[in-house]
C-alpha cells in the first residue's frame, strides 16, 4: 500500500445522502444497499418506486414506496411477472449482516449463520488447557458437560486434581461446538476449584 493511500480518510458517508442534492463538499465513496429478488406485478421500468403488495412490486409514482426496481435494468423495462432486484431505500433497513431485515419484508426463514467449525473450537479448547492451570482436555471436556457434584455453578469442581483460575467465558461456546451438548448459563462455572 501506497504511503498517501495510508494517510487517506473518508470524507463522506454517501449512504448518509442517497436519494438528496448533495454539495461540492461531497467526496467519493462506496455504499451497500439492501436488495431483495421480487417479482413485477405489472410492467414497470428500471429506477421505478413501487410498494410491494401479495409478494409482488407495483408502480407507486414518485415517492413513497419501498424501494426501486433495479436502475440498471435495460431501459426497455421489466415486463410483468418476471423477476429482479428490488434495491430497498437507503437507511430503512432495521439490520445489515449482508443478511438484511425490514419492517415491510418477512425474515427468509432459511437463513442462518455459519455452521460452527468444530476443529476450530478443539484447537480453541486444547490451547486453553495448554495455557490454563487445569485438567487433561478428556478430562476438563466430560466434567464440563456433567458438572452435577460440584458445591456452586460458580466453580468447575475437581476432586484429587490439581485447578485454579478463571474460566473464559468463551469456553463454554467451544464446549458447546464440540461436544453439541447445550449447556444452560447457569450452569457455566467462571472458575476452577480444587480439592487436591
Amino acid at each position: 500500500m501506497t504511503e498517501t493511500a495510508d494517510k487517506r480518510t473518508p470524507h463522506t458517508d454517501a449512504l448518509d445522502t442517497l436519494g438528496m442534492l448533495i454539495d461540492d463538499t461531497a467526496k467519493r465513496d462506496a455504499i451497500h444497499l439492501a436488495v431483495e429478488p421480487m417479482i413485477a406485478g405489472e410492467d414497470l421500468h428500471p429506477g421505478s418506486r413501487v410498494i410491494v403488495r401479495d409478494g409482488a412490486a407495483f408502480y407507486c409514482g414518485y415517492e413513497g414506496g419501498v424501494g426501486i426496481v433495479d436502475p440498471f435494468l435495460p431501459i426497455s423495462g421489466l415486463r410483468k411477472g418476471r423477476r429482479f432486484w428490488l434495491v430497498l431505500l437507503p437507511r430503512t433497513i432495521t439490520s445489515l449482516r449482508h443478511v438484511w431485515e425490514h419492517p415491510d419484508f418477512p425474515t427468509q426463514p432459511g437463513v442462518a449463520e455459519p455452521a460452527p467449525d468444530r476443529d476450530a473450537s478443539e484447537r480453541w479448547l486444547r490451547d486453553f488447557v495448554a495455557r490454563s492451570d487445569c485438567p487433561p482436555y478428556e478430562v476438563l471436556i466430560a466434567k464440563a458437560i456433567d458438572n452435577r457434584d460440584s458445591w456452586s455453578s460458580e466453580y468447575l469442581h475437581f476432586s484429587g486434581r490439581d485447578a485454579h483460575g478463571e474460566i473464559e467465558p468463551e469456553f463454554w461456546k467451544h464446549v458447546e461446538v464440540v461436544t453439541g451438548v447445550k449447556i444452560p448459563h447457569e450452569q457455566r462455572a467462571a472458575y476452577f476449584s480444587c480439592s487436591c
